[in-house]
């Protein structure tokens, strides 16, 4: 008898209809046997600029501080915290009653009058549509809006979230993007076959796309043979282009050079799946092939050591990740000056400029403080020194050294 009632009752036809486009829609058991839940994504047909404002401040500070513009954060993004649907067909519906629905984000990025408004809607069309079954097209409306956002843009082409939801919001965002690439198949640049998403790695800064396979095979022979230059991405050309498209202007770090931004960093390398020790090597050989290309590193003049002396030039990397460098005009304020520098303001009479202090040197290795003139013990600032004759001359350490030793 139930039975024969629910082939009547339009309302689990419609469900019935539902459940088949919609497999993923979820029954509610809080609403009887005519009540839903469905998730449905959220990605506009255009990235969207999200806008995290600052929290505004209180009245009093702001009568004791003058009005300043408030620094604002902002993020691009393809995908958003999904929209979830509560529907519920009452007793009556759809001849006397329209469908209720609740909805809803987690977290709750969208406003709530934007949320009461999508609420409103089904009511609208249950009433367009002559008071009739409407809750696919109710479903199907949310979805379209969906592509707008809701129409929650604002005339700047911004959406405005709470700050507290940003992690949140790029997250998901990041997730998305990960999920959608991995369903999809690509032709990789080097073997040339087809992969799934999943088998694959797209290059960060430039978007060519290989299997997870050639990519470690290339890039670990090329760190274990020290050929650090092969060390980016495999496409043809797009290497070059892109450090050449830095050198002209394009965007780069303060302090790094151009042919930098070619290389691929640690972090992806890691993403790709090379081992932490070869990845290790990598920013190690990175880092030693940077000091012996330039002219200007100082040494640690203890036989048994040789490190370099500390220099915000080059700085020493710490873990998997290659370290952060000022610019090199700024190197004269850190203790590796140069050699010849000091010598040239102090023979040549720099008006007053030049720094004794500047000739303090201390090894990132073994910590030992020099004079980067004469390579001995660091003698302070008031101690006239004059450097090596040659580089097998000895300082005056050594020499102590070797007459304890003989003694």
């Amino acid at each position: 008898m139930d039975s024969s009632a629910d082939d009547d009752d339009p309302r689990a036809v419609e469900l019935e209809t539902l459940a088949a486009i919609y497999p993923e829609m979820a029954m509610r058991r809080d609403a009887g046997r005519f009540g839903f839940e469905l998730e449905l994504p959220v990605q506009p047909a255009e990235p969207v600029t999200v806008l995290f404002p600052a929290a505004p401040r209180r009245d009093d500070d702001q009568q004791q501080q003058p009005p300043a513009a408030e620094p604002v954060d902002s993020l691009l993004v393809s995908h958003l915290p999904s929209l979830r649907l509560r529907i519920t067909l009452p007793d009556g519906y759809p001849a006397t009653r329209p469908l209720e629905a609740a909805v809803s984000t987690t977290p709750p990025w969208l406003p709530a009058s934007t949320l009461a408004g999508l609420e409103r809607d089904g009511l609208g069309l249950w009433e367009e549509a002559g008071r009739d079954l409407v809750a696919y097209a109710y479903v199907d409306h949310v979805q379209r809006a969906a592509e707008h956002v809701f129409g929650a843009v604002t005339a700047r082409g911004a959406l405005e979230v709470d700050p507290a939801h940003k992690l949140a919001v790029l997250d998901y965002d990041i997730k998305a993007k990960r999920a959608a690439f991995e369903k999809e198949t690509f032709e990789c640049g080097i073997c040339l076959d087809p992969k799934k998403g999943s088998r694959c790695h797209k290059m960060v800064d430039c978007g060519h796309i290989f299997c997870l396979q050639c990519l470690r095979d290339f890039y670990n022979d090329a760190v274990e043979q020290g050929n650090l230059s092969f060390v980016r991405c495999l496409t043809p050309n797009c290497a070059k282009e892109r450090a050449a498209a830095a050198a002209d202007g394009g965007p780069a770090r303060p302090g790094r050079k151009a042919k930098d931004k070619a290389l691929v960093s640690p972090s992806e390398l890691l993403q790709m799946g090379l081992s932490e020790e070869t990845v290790k090597r990598y920013v190690s050989l990175r880092y030693k092939t940077e000091l012996e290309s330039d002219k200007d590193t100082v040494y640690c003049p203890r036989q048994w050591c040789s490190g370099a002396a500390r220099s915000k030039k080059h700085k020493k990397p710490e873990g998997l990740a290659f370290a952060d460098t000022s610019d090199p005009e700024s190197e004269h304020e850190d203790g590796g000056a140069r050699e010849e520098e000091p010598e040239e303001k102090a023979g040549g009479g720099g008006g007053g400029k030049f720094n004794p202090a500047d000739l303090l040197c201390v090894c990132d290795d073994c910590g030992f403080a020099f004079c980067s003139r004469c390579l001995q013990t660091w003698h302070g600032e008031f101690v006239r020194c004059a450097p090596r004759r040659n580089k097998d001359e000895l300082t005056e350490e050594e020499k102590a050294r070797r007459t304890a030793a003989t003694t």
